[in-house]
């Protein structure tokens, strides 16, 4: 069994094998509900601390702007991680592979500031009002969902109160919300410039959930999901690692088989480090007679 200090040890450990080649090795992270598939945010992840060691080598004093990965394929946890950094002016062109196998493609801008960031959303009840993930799922009963959240807090790096996820907080509001840190058995193994790797990984954490709400709302049942652009604007160029961040997403259009959803992810004293939308596949399972959609 793989803990979640391996984890968070290999999350952050990328090795440059060439000029401008990255290696990571592993363990990677796997999905919640599919572990033998590559969790999208550790990927991304790795591609921005890559790109971020790349550049303070040539010694570039701009700052990371926004990042836009493309999930190309679904990778597999199990397989070394290439990432090679090729820069064309204020782009970094970044292509993600398994060995011949292209997984992600990133183009990440640099520039001389950041982009205003969105504010703090409003009417969120604070942390310690919100009951841990354990507890919440020991009055849950026996399901499919408890497994899969079983096998999370097992296996993800991440620690979770839930404000809303499972459900949105009213009709036609599909938002999910809720606070997030690194677990404290993973604090020791992180550098201290690694806050930034993490806060990326949260911006895909979750992501679908809200798409889901707004399908099962619709009367549909979501057969399956996928990332497939996820677009990062960055408004720090550091974060403090060991805190609580609260992270919301929404989800404003869905349309055919597709889903835009926006978020943010907000540091302790409420500031946004960073905000991003991200384009999903969605498959409902049925349709009804009449959608709400």
């Amino acid at each position: 069994m793989v803990t979640r200090t391996q984890l968070i040890s290999a999350m952050l450990s990328i090795d440059n094998i060439d000029d401008n080649i990255y290696r990571s090795e592993g363990p990677h992270i796997g999905g919640i509900v599919g572990p033998n598939r590559l969790f999208g945010g550790y990927i991304a992840a790795q591609v921005y601390d890559a790109v971020r060691n790349y550049k303070n080598k040539i010694n570039d004093e701009k700052v990371i702007f926004s990042m836009h990965y493309n999930f190309v394929s679904a990778g597999d946890p199990r397989k070394l991680i290439d990432i090679k950094v090729n820069q064309v002016e204020d782009i970094f062109v970044v292509d993600v592979y398994h060995e011949n196998k292209s997984i992600g493609l990133a183009h990440i801008k640099i520039d001389s500031h950041f982009l205003k960031p969105p504010t703090y959303p409003e009417n969120i009840p604070p942390l310690l009002s919100i009951p841990s993930l354990d507890k919440i799922m020991a009055v849950l009963p026996p399901s499919k969902r408890k497994e899969e959240l079983k096998f999370f807090m097992k296996h993800f790096v991440f620690e979770l109160r839930p404000v809303h996820m499972i459900s949105s907080p009213g009709p036609g509001d599909y938002r999910v919300v809720y606070y997030a840190r690194l677990a404290p058995e993973c604090t020791e193994h992180v550098r201290e410039d690694g806050g930034m790797i993490g806060v990326v990984a949260l911006s895909d954490f979750f992501v679908l959930q809200s798409a889901q709400n707004a399908i099962n709302e619709a009367g549909y049942k979501m057969a399956t999901g996928a990332s497939l652009h996820h677009k990062l604007y960055f408004h720090k160029e550091k974060v403090e690692a060991i805190q609580w961040f609260l992270v919301e997403t929404r989800t404003e259009i869905a349309t055919g088989n597709k889903a835009k959803i926006f978020g943010g992810v907000f540091d302790s004293t409420k500031e946004c480090v960073v905000s991003f939308i991200q384009e999903a596949y969605v498959v409902p399972e049925k349709k009804p007679l009449e959608s709400k959609i």
